[in-house]
């Protein structure tokens, strides 16, 4: 019976001990070198991970969970004892993944978000087996089926007879790996470890043994940017290929389950009703290729996991969207023609790109001369962003949907159903209100503090339209008339 206080697997103490290990390995390291007492730094290091061992088994003891009048129940705490009580109509996902401890005694970790969000999962089973997280699925979604209208759920279950798979392919997996941006989180994982031991790595001892290049031509020099950059391209490669392995999506019924990853697997459910918004990127890699990276933006879930289990397509070709999303997410569609910006609108963009660009490149230039010229380069390359800027903005109103496109470095489509907007504000800068333009913004409820994309530079008339659009008022007038 789910009613009746159930404990996680004892991997969940496991898993305990080497959470508070990770969280504390750092000053342990850094206690080792400054202390000239090797003897009692060990006794003191036993003691400890005694402690933390203790610990980690009176949490799993103290640890129960249940399901009990439409909540689930947790209760924790060693010293003070908490309670946190659920109610099952206020959960809107659950992300099933698994890692490696999970994986050895095969079993799996179950985060439940709700749609307040937050730092964290609102509840956090971390070690159940895969039979009891099926049992857990199934309770819940009977106890929701309880709490609506019998004909409609009879309804809802008559219809619920698609299962839709897509799955990517080695290819796809290639291309979205070699084409990603991992190469950033690489290089700054390498900024951050070098900053944090500095001063353990001999950086003397290998400034000696190099010191040959010295004299070196700036030649030897670009071969080694360019193989420390290539080496970080293949190190980014790798990861997004481990983090992607096996991605699939699966319609089922009324919901959206999302399962990715190799040697920590990860699976999410998403409610349809629960999708706020659908986003495409497009890279400057990916764009002239064709490809983009689909996502969705629901509601709920952990700041933590937000942007990676909302990608519904890792890479997908352009001209596949609306098929797709035709087929997996029938409420939203790709408008085929957008609104594009007036022209008085593009000196805005070119100087936005463009004044940064020019004023670090004059810094550079005045105090690194000559090198500092090569800045100056950067210049037309903020002249093409801006461009570019200007060209990929817009926007679309079709029926019940809006649709925004913007660029930063990514190009970025965001399509939203009015119903599910919270605001939209106008914004208008002193030089926009000088030649009639407005900026809009649309925000929806997502994670912590919602989801908000942004285009500027519409003529005022155009901001008009779309409020006019969004009003409640209109809204209400056309289906009184109806």
């Amino acid at each position: 019976m789910m009613s009746e206080p159930k404990r996680l697997h004892p991997a969940s103490a496991i898993l305990t001990f080497f959470k508070q290990l990770k969280d504390g390995i750092f000053p342990v390291i850094v206690l080792f070198f400054v202390n000239d007492y090797k003897i009692y730094f060990f006794i003191g290091l036993a003691v400890i991970l005694i402690a933390m061992i203790i610990y980690s088994i009176i949490s799993w003891m103290k640890y129960t969970y249940r399901i009990e009048e439409n909540e689930l129940r947790i209760e924790f705490g060693i010293f003070v004892k908490k309670k946190r009580y659920i109610p099952i109509e206020r959960i809107q996902s659950i992300n099933e993944s698994a890692g490696i401890i999970q994986q050895i005694f095969g079993l799996v970790k179950l985060q439940l978000e709700t749609a307040g969000g937050g730092a964290e999962a609102e509840a956090v089973l971390t070690a159940v087996t895969k039979e009891e997280a099926r049992r857990i699925n199934t309770a819940l979604a009977e106890r929701k089926n309880e709490m609506v209208d019998p004909d409609e759920a009879a309804m809802t279950i008559k219809e619920d007879k698609t299962y839709l798979t897509y799955k990517i392919g080695v290819k796809e997996l290639l291309v979205a790996a070699s084409t990603s941006s991992g190469i950033g989180v690489v290089l700054s994982a390498a900024f951050a470890f070098f900053s944090q031991f500095d001063e353990l790595i001999p950086f003397d001892d290998i400034i000696d043994r190099f010191s040959f290049l010295s004299n070196a031509s700036i030649t030897v020099y670009a071969v080694l940017v360019f193989l420390a950059f290539f080496i970080a391209w293949i190190l980014s490669i790798i990861g997004v290929c481990l983090k992607f392995a096996n991605f699939t999506v699966m319609k089922k019924e009324q919901d959206l389950v999302i399962s990715r990853g190799l040697f920590e697997k990860h699976q999410l459910t998403i409610p349809l009703e629960r999708i706020q918004a659908m986003k495409i990127s497009e890279n400057l890699i990916r764009q002239p290729f064709g490809y983009a990276t689909v996502h969705i933006v629901s509601a709920g879930g952990s700041a933590k996991d937000q942007n990676v289990s909302a990608i519904l397509f890792p890479l997908i070709k352009k001209t596949k969207i609306q098929q797709m999303l035709t087929e997996f997410t029938p409420d939203f569609s790709l408008s085929d023609q957008l609104n594009t910006l007036p022209k008085k609108a593009k000196r805005g963009y070119v100087l936005v790109y463009t004044i940064p660009f020019l004023v670090i490149s004059c810094i550079l230039s005045y105090f690194f001369q000559p090198w500092g010229y090569i800045a100056l380069l950067t210049v037309p390359a903020g002249l093409l962003l801006g461009l570019a800027s200007f060209k990929d903005a817009g926007w679309d109103i079709h029926d019940e949907q809006l649709t925004l496109s913007s660029r930063n470095l990514v190009k970025s489509t965001f399509v939203v159903k009015r119903k599910r907007i919270q605001v939209i504000e106008a914004r208008q800068s002193f030089f926009q209100r000088r030649i009639d333009l407005a900026s809009i913004q649309s925000s929806t409820t997502s994670g912590m503090g919602g989801t908000h994309f942004m285009v500027k530079g519409i003529d005022i008339e155009d901001a008009g339209e779309v409020f006019e659009w969004y009003s409640y008022e209109n809204h209400a007038k056309k289906d009184a008339i109806l």
